[in-house]
């Protein structure tokens, strides 16, 4: 388990599938994830899980982030893994919108940040965001995270066409910050 300021994040278990799959069913959240109507059974993620339990092992963890009051609210993740190159991708999804706006996901982020970068030594982090997520860029940003490029018009949703913003940070820039917070 890691803690933050809000948060702790945990492995994935069995008993939070149900959770999951009311996420991944939930038409705004998805939005936001870039999926927006899809659905997705309990039977399917309880086969995704067992194929994370596999995974574990090699170059992808999947947390799922509750409050401090043991109150599961989203789900975090690094993946693509490079230890040779000492860089991963991350991904996160507030799935309980009544924890929008409310600092969940940057502590998440944070917390997340500071175990890649101060204990796997990671050297960057990166991820891609859709440009109409203006919460997850306000949020990635507030973390350290830097725009790096754009994919024109690269994801149909909801019948339009939307670019793919993908943005990075460093670990020099990430301990600069913190030390700046304190």
């Amino acid at each position: 388990m890691i803690t933050g300021k809000k948060i702790r994040l945990r492995a994935i278990e069995k008993s939070d599938l149900p959770k999951l799959c009311q996420w991944l069913n939930d038409e705004e959240v998805m939005y936001y994830w870039g999926h927006p109507g899809n659905t997705t059974s309990l039977a399917e993620v309880e086969r995704w899980y067992d194929g994370e339990l596999e995974r574990r092992q090699q170059d992808r963890r999947e947390y799922i982030i509750e409050t401090l009051e043991g109150v599961a609210i989203g789900r975090i993740v690094y993946e693509h893994l490079s230890m040779k190159d000492r860089n991963a991708e991350l991904g996160i999804q507030i799935g309980e919108k009544d924890y929008w706006d409310k600092g969940y996901g940057t502590d998440a982020v944070m917390t997340l940040l500071n175990y890649l970068f101060n204990e796997l030594q990671l050297h960057r982090v990166w991820l891609g965001t859709h440009s109409y997520n203006g919460r997850a860029h306000k949020c990635y940003e507030k973390c350290g995270f830097v725009r790096e490029g754009v994919h024109r018009e690269s994801a149909f949703v909801r019948g339009e066409y939307h670019d793919g913003i993908f943005m990075g940070i460093l670990r020099r820039e990430f301990n600069q910050q913190a030390s700046e917070r304190q």
